[in-house]
């Protein structure tokens, strides 16, 4: 509801006020004396001068802090404050007492002057920090004797779960009771939170033990660890602790020390590494620290992967919902069947019951075909959903291909910068050197990884590379050559980001 306060002379403060203008105000006058917004004396004085006024503007400066209408409950600033109003900011503060957000001294103090009070600005200002009336700021509340409680409940918790040495109990104790604001309590218990308790300590122990056993840690760095993961007060400070022992940078255990031998004695065995490259090799994993390390040295060991076979379901999915080869690997057994297994199930599930009554009851073919696709196609549209709901961000594991991508072209041609755009099914692989040509090889090299990566829909190559800017058309007769050249493209969900060469 739009609110304008006082009586709108229409522009024209300069005409002579009829009876009529008068009569109007002085019922504004009356309003606002029954809601409390003017005293008796107020309105006596207000409607004296509202009988000896001459002009429109006259009477207009009688009305300015009044609202133009009955039954205004907003909290305008400028406005004289209602009786019910005043009464309730009495309340808060009388409520706010009691809770313990104001002392005595400070209530009588802000009670007294909301007695002088005439605008609803001044009560504001008035009833900051505290609770229960509509322009209350709940992240400016003054913190009351509840919130302290349970404050220190918190306290007395963390002290428990070893977040907070039994010596600190004390200080922390005394900036609760100092803390003004429910926001200051906020901020001193988010900084408790966020230290470790001695159950994390202890989940931090258990690993570096674990990662010792592996082989991972010897005796004194075991040691170290443990005494640190003791001492640390933070998660990252424990975070530092382990961040070596996963992912690509971990250090190697024991049993990746095994499978790394067996693999090469393997490829020895199979001919793909002659008796003095295995024991090169073996030398080379035997120094290596962590996993990055000793990756390089499976990097053309791995056994070239069989295509990977589509059926019809499976070329109506990757056409219809979205392309299998960017669906993730599954890392629990029923993700396995989901989303792609699924869809294809309840799929033929449904063209078999749109099916049935045709070929069951041939009489009813002109029904089946000419209204039974609906529902068949909204169940389509529905199993859709379903299984892009399952299939998770595909736009960011497109944009991880591309960045894989630009980082392979860089790595293998250092001083080239790569651009690689895919839009409408074209990829866009723009190489540039600021000194010298492009070597002669690398557009060709370009076109190679393009194949290779997980860009999909594929239907173009272009390669901009100054003169010898390259367009390959990806027709039936031109993949059939990149596919003798290079392999078949990857299909399948990704491989699992933690695997590693030699598993």
């Amino acid at each position: 509801m739009l609110v304008k306060l006082g009586w709108s002379d229409g522009g024209q403060g300069g005409l002579r006020a009829t009876n009529a203008d008068r009569k109007a105000l002085l019922g504004l006058l009356e309003v606002a004396k029954d809601e409390g917004r003017l005293d008796t004396d107020q309105h006596a004085g207000r409607a004296d001068r509202v009988h000896s006024a001459k002009t429109r503007g006259d009477l207009t400066v009688l009305a300015t802090d009044l609202p133009n209408q009955r039954g205004v409950r907003e909290w305008i600033d400028k406005a004289r404050i209602r009786g019910d109003d005043r009464e309730r900011a009495a309340r808060c503060l009388a409520e706010a007492t009691e809770q313990g957000r104001l002392a005595a001294a400070e209530h009588d103090a802000r009670a007294a002057a909301l007695s002088d009070a005439v605008t609803y600005a001044e009560v504001k200002s008035l009833l900051w920090g505290v609770p229960g009336w509509p322009g209350a700021d709940e992240k400016a509340l003054l913190a009351g004797t509840a919130d302290r409680d349970a404050a220190l409940t918190q306290l007395a918790q963390a002290v428990t779960d070893g977040r907070v040495h039994p010596s600190e109990h004390p200080v922390l104790q005394a900036d609760i009771g100092r803390a003004r604001l429910v926001s200051d309590l906020q901020e001193l218990l988010a900084g408790i939170a966020a230290r470790v308790s001695d159950r994390e300590r202890e989940n931090i122990a258990r690993e570096l033990e674990a990662a010792y056993r592996d082989g991972q840690l010897d005796d004194e760095e075991r040691a170290v660890r443990i005494g640190r993961a003791q001492e640390a007060a933070t998660g990252a400070d424990l975070t530092t602790l382990v961040k070596d022992l996963t992912g690509g940078g971990r250090l190697l255990a024991r049993p990746d020390r095994e499978k790394i031998a067996a693999r090469l004695a393997e490829a020895r065995d199979d001919g793909r590494l002659d008796p003095a490259e295995y024991d090169s090799r073996l030398q080379a994993a035997t120094a290596a620290a962590t996993v990055a390390e000793a990756a390089p040295l499976f990097a053309d060991l791995i056994v070239a992967p069989r295509p990977a076979w589509r059926g019809p379901l499976d070329k109506l999915f990757d056409w219809l919902i979205l392309n299998s080869a960017l669906l993730p690997a599954p890392r629990h057994w029923w993700q396995r069947l989901y989303p792609k297994p699924t869809w294809k199930l309840l799929s033929a599930a449904t063209l078999l019951a749109w099916a049935y009554p045709t070929v069951k009851f041939p009489i009813l073919l002109g029904l089946t075909v000419g209204a039974g696709w609906i529902p068949a196609a909204g169940l389509f549209a529905f199993y859709g959903w379903l299984a892009r709901a399952g299939a998770g961000n595909i736009g960011a594991r497109q944009r991880a291909v591309l960045d894989d991508l630009r980082s392979a072209l860089q790595r293998d041609h250092p001083g080239v910068a790569a651009e690689i755009k895919h839009e409408g099914g074209t990829a866009t692989v723009s190489l540039e050197k600021k000194r010298g040509t492009i070597p002669a090889g690398m557009p060709e090299a370009a076109v190679r990884l393009v194949w290779g990566s997980r860009l999909y829909p594929l239907k173009r190559i272009q390669i901009k590379a100054g003169p010898d800017d390259t367009t390959v058309v990806l027709n039936r007769a031109e993949r059939a050559k990149l596919r003798h050249q290079y392999g078949p493209r990857p299909y399948g969900r990704l491989p699992k980001e933690d695997r590693v060469p030699w598993d």
